[in-house]
């Protein structure tokens, strides 16, 4: 076995550190596709003490030589960013068929409201969906029959508008609910993302802190691992966390919930139990400051986010967000927060979730 082939072995056996270690000689010989894995490894904290400034620095000298996987990698860590290279590197890699990449650049032409774009996106989600990804083929049917003829050339993409961000939460507020959050095709790429990962909800046990299925919490969820992200994802994460006034390195990763009929989440607050902050892997970056609920479905009856101390009831709302304050901006615990997913009685109930940390969680 070579050394390359190697240090993925390392890699799948549980072993990240022994597999930077052969990465690390690799690079130092000039091989690039290991100085981006290498670079993978410390931006996604796979490691005891990553070098995130070193990370970017390697990212950039192989994705800048043209290397396609660190292209996308590059896209994945800086969407958003308002020099736009994230865009290009975007583009480029689509231009290759790589699916995720494919579906992704949809999703932002897909936002713009011109024919040209969405005929456009119409077919970036096609040759997506030609290449095996059921999700882009999901896409294309709920877009609908074709606007006109497509364009013989892509048309502008409008970066400010896919890097689009709401105001954050104001001293004065610990609540606040954002119409327009979210698209239809962006919440159907949420809930397509998280299908095939659904399993029973765990609730932490405030003893200690280990999850365990238990009747306050019934419906279903899947965490969708950062490995797992795609670049349309990334920058959805980071407009909902910007509500909260954190950046997107500050969020948990993002888990997608459904609830059907019966099914609820009692009163509860999101704050972590000290055995959990005390674990030097999950206590990482502190305690959750805030909260971001986005409706990704209508409900036909039921479901509401109901916060009794606040006398307040959220019905959700396809396409808006929630953000509330769990901790005030002193550090002391906001004791209105304390709430509920009421059951849903009719139809099923989709959201995502983000919990937002007062430190860094990940990488970027």
């Amino acid at each position: 076995m070579d050394r390359y082939a190697l240090a993925f072995s390392l890699l799948e056996r549980g072993d990240p550190t022994a597999a930077a270690q052969e990465f690390q000689g690799l690079a130092d010989s000039g091989h690039a596709g290991a100085l981006h894995h290498l670079a993978r490894l410390h931006l996604y904290r796979m490691l005891p003490e990553p070098d995130l400034a070193a990370a970017r620095g390697w990212l950039h000298t192989v994705a800048d030589a043209g290397d396609l996987e660190a292209c996308w990698t590059r896209a994945l860590v800086e969407a958003g960013e308002p020099d736009g290279r994230w865009a290009d590197d975007l583009q480029r890699v689509a231009a290759a068929g790589h699916p995720p990449a494919l579906r992704s650049l949809g999703l932002l032409y897909a936002g713009q409201p011109d024919a040209a774009s969405q005929a456009w996106a119409m077919g970036l989600f096609e040759r997506a969906a030609g290449r095996g990804d059921g999700l882009a083929r999901a896409l294309r049917e709920a877009m609908g029959p074709r606007p006109g003829p497509a364009p013989q050339a892509a048309p502008p993409l409008d970066i400010g508008h896919a890097s689009r961000t709401f105001a954050p939460l104001s001293d004065d507020e610990d609540w606040r609910l954002q119409a327009g959050a979210l698209s239809p095709l962006e919440a159907l790429h949420c809930r397509g993302m998280a299908w095939p990962l659904l399993a029973p909800s765990q609730a932490f046990d405030p003893e200690t802190g280990s999850g365990h299925r238990m009747r306050l919490r019934t419906s279903d969820d899947a965490q969708i691992d950062p490995l797992m992200e795609d670049v349309a994802l990334r920058l959805l994460q980071r407009r909902l966390c910007a509500l909260s006034g954190q950046p997107l390195a500050h969020a948990e990763p993002v888990v997608v919930l459904r609830y059907r009929p019966g099914q609820e989440y009692r009163l509860h607050r999101d704050l972590l139990p000290p055995s959990t902050l005390a674990d030097p892997d999950q206590g990482r970056g502190g305690q959750r400051v805030a909260t971001v609920i986005a409706y990704l479905t209508p409900v036909e009856a039921g479901g509401e986010t109901d916060f009794p101390r606040r006398n307040l009831r959220v019905r959700p709302e396809a396409g808006s967000a929630l953000v509330f304050r769990n901790l005030r901006p002193d550090g002391s615990v906001e004791e209105d927060s304390l709430h509920a997913g009421l059951p849903v009685t009719r139809g099923e109930k989709w959201i995502a979730t983000l919990w937002v940390r007062g430190g860094a969680v990940r990488g970027f």
